[in-house]
């Protein structure tokens, strides 16, 4: 299932009970080619991809507490493809005078896989201290504020990390 985007999770989040599953093992992968690794080892690509993703949140939350204003600000974190999912749900903000308050945290971040052109890892989505309102009054969605998303970072020339992709993990709920 595809996850709304990560800027509109907070239309989601109210309350959640903890959960005490253990995260999905992390595949092994291994490219056809033999080619020089992107990272030495995979705590250091996790490191490059929660530095990335968190980067990501503060200029997505920024502008979700700017109302959806100039979304063009996440055009050097993400993907093109992620830009125009992001760029309509910032756009129904700014239509609708939605503005967000707080921040969205992340944390429990685990490899999933790292190939010479992605790094993918699971990651807890904190949104409980981030909430939504509008000119009627808050904005209220789901009750659930952690979400356990698979978020795939992809590698373009520069070696810098943009992100391409993240979706709710099927699976047992890992936050």
């Amino acid at each position: 299932m595809r996850a709304k985007p990560l800027i509109a999770i907070p239309l989601l989040a109210i309350a959640l009970a903890g959960c005490s599953a253990q995260p999905p093992t992390s595949k092994e992968t291994t490219s056809a080619t033999e080619q020089k690794p992107l990272f030495a080892t995979d705590a250091e690509a996790l490191a490059a991809a929660e530095a990335a993703y968190a980067n990501y949140l503060e200029v997505s939350d920024q502008i979700a507490r700017d109302g959806g204003a100039n979304p063009e600000r996440l055009k050097g974190l993400v993907t093109p493809e992620m830009y125009l999912s992001e760029k309509s749900t910032l756009d129904s903000y700014a239509k609708k005078s939605i503005v967000m308050s707080g921040k969205t945290l992340f944390d429990t971040g685990h490899i999933q896989s790292v190939t010479e052109n992605s790094v993918s890892m699971y990651l807890c989505l904190d949104t409980s201290e981030a909430g939504l309102s509008a000119p009627e009054g808050p904005v209220n969605g789901s009750s659930i504020n952690r979400w356990p998303l698979i978020v795939t970072m992809s590698v373009v020339s520069s070696g810098k990390l943009l992100l391409a992709d993240s979706q709710t993990w099927p699976g047992t709920n890992f936050c």
